[in-house]
């Protein structure tokens, strides 16, 4: 999916994993870090932003069901 690749993360990662990519890319693509850079930075971020959101909401609806493919 879009939202792992654009994290650099795997499907079956866990929410630590995820929180770990997502803080790494919004401390290099945040506009006050990439001065005259700003607009590409910015729209960047809010990608990054976007699908940390989107899969965060995911994880916290399916977690169970990861801990159980996990442990086959």
């Amino acid at each position: 999916m879009k939202y792992y690749r654009l994290l650099g993360v795997d499907r079956l990662a866990t929410i630590e994993e995820i929180k770990a990519a997502y803080r790494a890319l919004a401390m290099k693509y945040h506009p006050d870090r990439n001065i005259g850079n700003e607009e590409e930075a910015e729209s960047k971020f809010k990608e990054i932003h976007a699908a940390y959101e989107i899969l965060m909401e995911r994880r916290n609806m399916f977690t169970p069901k990861l801990h159980a493919l996990r442990s086959k």
